[in-house]
């Protein structure tokens, strides 16, 4: 009975912590506002977003969050509107790859009479990051249409994810230190296909804080940085 009881504890108690580590995501916060700043390879600002959780919804002991993502893309003039999901549970936290899409692509198209047809996979980040751990791969694809009738699709593939190192980054919005992943994209749009690499910076509370994109040959294509948060 003593041992049946300890198990009981136990499940309960590893359950409190997976859910207390999910609670402390920031993102999975209601009300939580982020700012974003994009910036091009000479370090010209081209884009702002804010993404801000909207409502909150427990089933068990997984928590989901309804973000709300605003783009302005001051390059194109345009503004693009949308909103995914970010769920947590048991300690591993998974969001939708339109979290990482370029907004910028999609700007063009929100005050058109395109549609936009959005199929894509999730992205996987455990609560706690440890040097050396690998995540998973993932894929999401943007149809393009017109009455009916595709004009373009646009993929984007993630691979080769994996954790670096331990740094420490500074921005606007203040110094974090942050766990460095590391992986391989390859976009396509229509004829147009790039491949390259890029770095991203994640804080304790799995916030992104940086990012940067690099072509095949390395030299740098564009960057992100955390610029408020709230």
């Amino acid at each position: 009975m003593k041992i049946i009881k300890l198990l009981l504890l136990t499940l309960l108690f590893s359950g409190t912590i997976a859910a207390q580590d999910c609670s402390a995501v920031l993102f999975l916060q209601e009300g939580t506002t982020l700012e974003y700043s994009d910036y091009d390879k000479k370090g010209k600002i081209i884009g702002t977003a804010t993404h801000v959780t909207k409502s909150l919804n427990q089933d068990g002991s997984k928590i989901t969050a309804e973000i709300e993502l605003n783009y302005n893309d001051q390059k194109e003039k345009s503004n693009y509107s949308t909103t995914y999901n970010a769920s947590c549970e048991n300690g591993l936290i998974a969001v939708d790859m339109q979290r990482f899409f370029d907004n910028s692509k999609l700007s063009n198209y929100q005050d058109s009479d395109l549609k936009l047809e959005i199929n894509g996979d999730v992205l996987e980040f455990p609560v706690n990051m440890n040097e050396g751990d690998t995540l998973n791969d993932g894929t999401i694809s943007i149809g393009v249409s017109k009455d009916g009738f595709t004009i373009i699709t646009l993929v984007t593939n993630i691979t080769d994810r994996k954790i670096l190192s331990s740094e420490s980054i500074t921005t606007s919005a203040g110094t974090f230190s942050c766990n460095k992943v590391s992986f391989s994209f390859e976009s396509k749009f229509g004829l147009l296909k790039i491949r390259g690499t890029a770095k991203e910076w994640y804080n304790d509370n799995k916030v992104l804080v940086k990012s940067e994109s690099y072509n095949k040959k390395g030299k740098l294509i564009g960057s992100t940085l955390l610029t408020g948060m709230k």
